[in-house]
């Protein structure tokens, strides 16, 4: 559920960028801004929790979707080469090589591992 930025949200975004960038310590820059340290404290954990959500959500949306696979038995007499290795690409560029033969559990095991979860 998207939220509407307010005025108020922009301006202590501004101001939360204004102090990281500055090096001094809040209770410094809160000083030189005639604000409250205290309120500075509260606008940066605020504005960090949305941008960790945004980042989650955003992560979750690219995650590559599975869908059932259903394998057919191959027609009587037909000879077929050996299948090729799978290759799966991850959204950020990762390659998984999976030879013919490999095993499915310990695959399943490093997709999960490499979407952060476990198997």
């Amino acid at each position: 559920m998207a939220t509407r930025t307010t005025k108020t949200e922009r301006r202590w975004r501004r101001i939360v960028e204004k102090w990281r960038s500055s090096g001094l310590l809040a209770r410094e820059f809160a000083a030189q801004q005639k604000i409250s340290p205290g309120t500075l404290y509260w606008w940066s954990s605020r504005l960090g929790k949305q941008a960790t959500a945004r980042r989650a959500n955003s992560a979750a949306a690219t995650m590559p979707k599975f869908l059932p696979v259903e394998i057919v038995d191959e027609a009587p007499g037909i000879s077929q080469p050996p299948p090729a290795a799978l290759e799966i690409v991850l959204p950020h560029g990762e390659v998984l090589r999976v030879p013919s033969g490999a095993d499915l559990a310990h695959v399943s095991r490093v997709v999960a591992a490499l979407r952060g979860g476990h198997a």
